[in-house]
């Protein structure tokens, strides 16, 4: 959001500092509308960079969640060669880890379908989820 914001506090400065050139050259008419149409321009130009940052973060959320899930496909292909106590306890830690995948897809699910301002609210919502999945993976992992 700040970034977005500072971009286009940027771009109308830079749009205003060359538009005061301009008003000596043409009439102030024709200055309104060209600031207007360049503030327009600057405006299209952050949100398009805005949403090339989300689709860039959702593609690498998406990739490390597909890595994630191929992890948890092995760990239950390893419980079904388990017996006893610990097939019990790595039947448990699958239910946590099945829940921790639900949650950050759920997250990313709905960060995808975000626009405006409210991804990068979500943003670190996703982040989140998907890096405490990514640790229970882990510690399921080396206690395995």
């Amino acid at each position: 959001m700040n970034r977005l914001l500072m971009l286009v506090l940027l771009g109308l400065s830079l749009i205003l500092s060359a538009c005061g050139k301009k008003e000596e050259a043409a009439p102030s008419a024709t200055s309104a509308e060209g600031v207007k149409q360049e503030a327009a321009a600057a405006i299209g130009a952050a949100e398009e960079q805005a949403k090339q940052m989300r689709n860039e973060f959702v593609s690498k959320a998406q990739q490390e969640m597909d890595e994630l899930n191929a992890k948890l496909a092995e760990l239950k292909t390893k419980a079904q060669t388990l017996t006893g106590e610990a097939k019990i306890k790595i039947d448990q830690q699958i239910q946590n880890l099945e829940q921790e995948q639900k949650t950050a897809a759920q997250k990313l699910g709905e960060l995808k379908s975000a626009t405006g301002e409210k991804w990068n609210e979500m943003k670190a919502g996703v982040s989140e989820a998907v890096d405490r999945f990514k640790q229970a993976v882990q510690k399921t992992k080396e206690g395995s």
